[in-house]
């Protein structure tokens, strides 16, 4: 079955979802595909986009990566330590986070090795949900939805890599980049585009009941890039 061709105007509606969701809603999944009744899956995004606010809120530094941490179920073990970390190197509140990342004191793979350090485990996904929320125009984030949807949709372009490649993050943000000039998305910011592809691969996952139609899985961070 071939998935829905990315374009502004679908990208609109699953953004819609998160924002202003219709009381009801039929509508293909795959482009072969008959209508069906999605409604059902909507509620959950609405309620995503209320614990969004309540992330971005967040002036402490762990109470913000904990509220990813359980929003997002990215199973992060000792959030603790990995604020400590931050506290090591002079990250003491959320400002002081987003200059370190702004001034390039402190790179994704650079925070990735950081969260290694403090729980053992390269959280490749979750630390692009963080830079993702410290600075929405800069970093898409890399989920198991995000990255199932990206590799299934066939494009060309300046920039595409294979989804092996993905661990390097500037691998992907160029694919990523690929993606979005094919489809004639370049207007949209990163955040728009992670909702889009999100919250296709959800509602997906849940229509299947995870049968295996695609298979969600994320990528694994690649550790030569520190």
């Amino acid at each position: 079955m071939q998935l829905l061709t990315p374009n502004p105007e679908l990208v609109d509606v699953f953004n819609s979802f998160w924002t202003n969701p219709p009381a009801q809603l039929c509508m293909k999944l795959f482009e072969d595909g008959e209508e069906i009744d999605i409604s059902d899956y909507i509620p959950q995004f609405s309620d995503y986009s209320t614990k969004d606010a309540l992330i971005n809120i967040h002036k402490n530094v762990l109470d913000f990566l904990e509220q990813i941490n359980s929003t997002y179920s990215t199973r992060v073990n000792d959030v603790f330590k990995i604020n400590q970390k931050l506290r090591e190197i002079g990250i003491l509140d959320k400002n002081t986070f987003k200059s370190f990342v702004s001034e390039g004191r402190l790179s994704l793979p650079e925070f990735v090795n950081l969260c290694k350090q403090a729980t053992g485990k390269y959280t490749y996904s979750y630390a692009t949900k963080v830079f993702s929320f410290i600075d929405p125009s800069r970093f898409p984030i890399i989920d198991s939805f995000v990255v199932t949807m990206l590799s299934e949709y066939d494009y060309e372009g300046d920039g595409k890599t294979l989804r092996t490649k993905w661990g390097d993050y500037s691998a992907f943000k160029a694919n990523y980049d690929c993606f979005m000039r094919a489809f004639g998305l370049e207007n949209y910011t990163y955040k728009q585009i992670d909702r889009f592809l999100w919250t296709y691969g959800k509602i997906l996952s849940d229509y299947w009941s995870n049968m295996g139609v695609l298979s969600f899985e994320s990528v694994a961070f690649d550790a030569n890039t520190i």
